[in-house]
């Protein structure tokens, strides 16, 4: 169960409410401000991050594509992009939930026979990308476009992995400024801390069992394993970007001691104790996930190991403090 952001009429009678209430703002991390310092801290100044990214990629990819730059560069462009993209989206909330910006820009696995069509039907422009499925575009169909059926310059699949780019950056762009208005909203007042722990414990599940574990246990000697980034040979570093947003939402950034996280919000109810060995058990799952040197189940195993505890953790003692209920998910495993 995922908790949903709220509802555009919901926001328009809180608006309404506050705009007649002399209410003084919050204190820092209770409620509404927590959530404010969510997006204002956090997924405002990642998602312009990944928007930037993706516009270097679309700039970088329209110029291979008129012969004036290396793939090396597109290549590295891209690697860049997706793994802003990825720290950004291990936790996912509120607008990222409503625009479904997971599936538009990082459908996975992609469908070859879905982007073949749409070669096929070779869009002109990105009204005409609204026609594609999401299964054949974004980063991997861009990624397969790059690594493996090579788009040379003046084609026009080069022509299409550039619409893939540009509507990707549209994507990203619009989530930005969707990250701006919730941190500009004075009544942001929900449950946001429930949805904040239960939508971070989802991100370390859909890291630890759908990214890592699940489709290692899934590959046969004729079906590879369908990792994220396999073709650009970028899983590993696909795996440790999603690790890092999840690392700093849970324990924050030490040039950052009051920001918004899962540590400072168990501190400021009083339990040290438990905020202390909440980092413990991060900077433990830490070292697991940087030991990681190869994809295979063996070299996860460690990882695996530590998320689960740092799950259960979590779960159970971080959740009891903040009087959050925990709430099930697609991405739980096993």
């Amino acid at each position: 169960m995922r908790f949903a952001p709220l509802s555009l009429s919901l926001i328009a009678l809180c608006m309404a409410v506050s705009s007649h209430a002399a209410t003084p703002p919050a204190p820092p991390l209770t409620s509404g401000a927590a959530a404010q310092a969510l997006y204002a801290q956090w997924f405002v100044p990642q998602s312009a991050q990944a928007s930037t990214s993706a516009q270097q990629l679309q700039s970088q990819l329209q110029q291979y594509c008129t012969g004036t730059a290396s793939l090396e560069k597109v290549r590295g462009d891209f690697t860049q992009a997706s793994q802003d993209w990825e720290r950004l989206s291990a936790v996912a909330m509120g607008p990222q939930i409503e625009h479904r910006t997971a599936r538009m820009v990082d459908f996975q696995p992609m469908r070859l026979p879905l982007l073949k069509a749409a070669l096929r039907k070779a869009p002109k422009d990105l009204a005409a990308m609204e026609t594609i499925g999401a299964p054949a575009k974004g980063f991997p169909a861009l990624e397969h476009l790059l690594w493996v059926d090579v788009a040379a310059p003046k084609t026009p699949t080069c022509q299409y992995a550039r619409l893939v780019a540009a509507d990707l950056t549209q994507e990203l762009q619009e989530l930005h400024q969707a990250n701006q208005a919730a941190a500009n909203f004075t009544a942001l007042d929900f449950d946001s801390t429930a949805e904040f722990l239960n939508q971070w414990i989802g991100g370390v599940e859909r890291l630890r069992w759908q990214a890592m574990e699940k489709p290692l246990r899934s590959a046969t000697a004729s079906k590879p394993a369908q990792v994220t980034r396999a073709a650009s040979e970028g899983t590993l570093t696909s795996w440790k970007a999603q690790w890092s947003g999840l690392r700093t939402l849970a324990i924050g950034n030490p040039q950052m001691p009051d920001n918004v996280s899962l540590a400072r919000l168990v501190e400021v109810q009083g339990w040290q104790h438990l905020a202390d060995e909440l980092r413990a058990a991060v900077q433990q799952a830490d070292s697991a996930m940087q030991s990681i040197d190869k994809v295979s189940l063996n070299a996860i195993t460690p990882a695996n190991k530590a998320l689960k505890q740092l799950k259960h953790l979590v779960e159970n003692d971080v959740a009891l403090s903040l009087d959050v209920t925990i709430g099930f998910s697609d991405a739980d495993g096993d």
